[in-house]
């Protein structure tokens, strides 16, 4: 429970950041809604000049952009790449920052084990990356329930961001396996960083070549679509259980790679 809420209380700052960026990323893309509701149908017909290409890389492809639930389920690509950023990051630096401040021998020393030590970390990682979500969950629904004029979309925001929940737990987990990877902190930022970011390039690309298309399953950022779940589609059972088979089969590794780990300074 010590390492608990010592890595909660490490951490407090760098989530009420994260926290802040994301409730203000929402507000701030509700503005933009309430201007393109303004505009009719006139945004949609501006958005299909745009090249495929780009509807495709900001999400807006066979989108209604005046329909406050099809503008909402464009954030959800951003939603996934924002949360996802921050669990992978977190993830990566939870474990491996007891090697970077020099402080992994004074813990190892202690009356614990490894494994609960980890244990203790993974637990409290878990509450951040709650939280976020519970934040973002939170600030969907508030904004969104202020500029809508139709029918209340609570339920399915609700849905959307508990498929993030799930992806923030694969990126989280893969965080963790890279952590105990690496022999330090900043390559296992590194490496978490080209990982998001390659991920989402090639969620970018799959849409736009049929050859690629066996690659969705590699991507978590092609495994839910929000704009499905807005129109009562539904999500596809497959890709949680891949998202659970990932989380698993990271959490594992992390616990049989870090028991193997040399952590002296």
């Amino acid at each position: 429970m010590n390492i608990i809420l010592r890595e909660l209380k490490a951490n407090r700052k760098a989530l009420i950041i994260w926290c802040v960026s994301m409730f203000a990323f929402i507000s701030m893309g509700m503005i933009k809604y309430s201007g393109f509701s303004k505009m009719g149908s006139e945004v949609n017909e501006m958005m299909e000049t745009l090249p495929e290409v780009m509807r495709n890389m900001f999400g807006i492809n066979k989108i209604d952009l005046t329909s406050i639930g099809g503008f909402y389920s464009v954030f959800f690509i951003y939603f996934i790449l924002i949360a996802g950023i921050h669990a992978i990051m977190l993830g990566a630096t939870i474990i491996s920052k007891e090697e970077r401040d020099k402080t992994a021998d004074f813990l190892m020393v202690k009356p614990i084990k490894r494994h609960k030590a980890v244990t203790s970390k993974l637990i409290a990682a878990f509450i951040n990356v709650l939280i976020l979500n519970i934040v973002t969950f939170i600030g969907s629904a508030m904004n969104v329930a202020f500029y809508n004029k139709g029918e209340a979309i609570t339920g399915e925001i609700f849905k959307i961001t508990c498929t993030l929940f799930i992806l923030q737990i694969v990126f989280l987990s893969l965080g963790l396996l890279f952590s105990s990877l690496t022999k330090t902190s900043k390559k296992a930022n590194s490496l978490s960083t080209a990982v998001v970011l390659g991920m989402y390039i090639l969620s970018l690309a799959i849409p736009l070549y049929d050859k690629l298309d066996f690659l969705r399953f590699i991507t978590p950022f092609y495994y839910f679509d929000a704009k499905d779940i807005m129109l009562g589609q539904g999500i596809e059972i497959i890709y949680v259980l891949i998202s659970l088979i990932i989380i698993v089969l990271s959490t594992s590794f992390t616990y049989i790679f870090f028991n193997k780990k040399d952590i002296r300074n």
